[in-house]
């Protein structure tokens, strides 16, 4: 995903450390009373809400905010009723809500901004615009659009989201007419490798052509 706007986030000098370490989307404010006597002390105190329709995908984020180190993760589904949103969640810092969930999406997001929740960002899993100026309307902080709503990425393959950091590093590389040889010693990798990853890449793209490679990532949004 991509961020189309949301607030400054501050950290603490040791979360400065980690903040490379955290997606853009991530948000995530300093704690105001928590200890920051270690690094990522931050991230283990904080509390994270993921409001999504959508089970595998609630989970994979779940799963993603844990492994990243934030303390507190929690789940709703996107027909829970406002008030046991509100009472089975202790307010945290920052609640993500699915714009999936439909028509409840400004409900649920004045419901949480009510409750006391830090910050709240909108998820939108299309490029339809509706949805976002509602969630706008009831006081979301941020919307984060999914790179697969973007128009000018209608063409490209959805395998372009599963290519792996150091595919998309040699693709960012390949952008600026390396050759494999120089590749591989910027990456310490052989030029067999780098050629490997290139092979890789075209399977998951149905095209071994450098160009029409670089084209797509670009459309996607996975490089600049």
């Amino acid at each position: 995903m991509s961020s189309v706007e949301f607030g400054h986030v501050d950290f603490g000098q040791d979360e400065a450390r980690q903040q490379d370490d955290l997606p853009a989307w991530m948000g995530l404010p300093a704690q105001r009373s928590a200890s920051t006597d270690r690094p990522g002390s931050a991230l283990r105190m904080a509390s994270v809400m993921v409001v999504d329709p959508d089970q595998t995908s609630r989970s994979v984020m779940a799963a993603t905010l844990t492994a990243l180190g934030v303390g507190r993760v929690y789940e709703a589904a996107g027909n829970i009723g406002l008030r046991e949103l509100v009472a089975d969640f202790p307010p945290g810092d920052l609640a993500l809500v699915n714009l999936g969930i439909g028509r409840t999406a400004p409900g649920v997001i004045a419901a949480l901004q009510g409750a006391g929740w830090y910050r709240v960002l909108a998820l939108a899993p299309t490029a339809d615009i509706g949805p976002v100026i509602d969630a706008v309307g009831a006081g979301v902080q941020g919307v984060l659009i999914d790179r697969r709503a973007n128009p000018a990425a209608a063409n490209v393959p959805a395998t372009i989201h599963e290519l792996s950091a150091r595919e998309v590093e040699v693709i960012q590389l390949v952008a600026e007419g390396r050759s494999n040889k120089w590749i591989g010693e910027q990456l310490l990798l052989s030029a067999l490798t780098v050629k490997s990853h290139l092979a890789r890449i075209g399977r998951k793209l149905g095209t071994g052509d450098r160009a029409h490679i670089v084209a797509m990532a670009l459309r996607a949004g996975v490089i600049s």
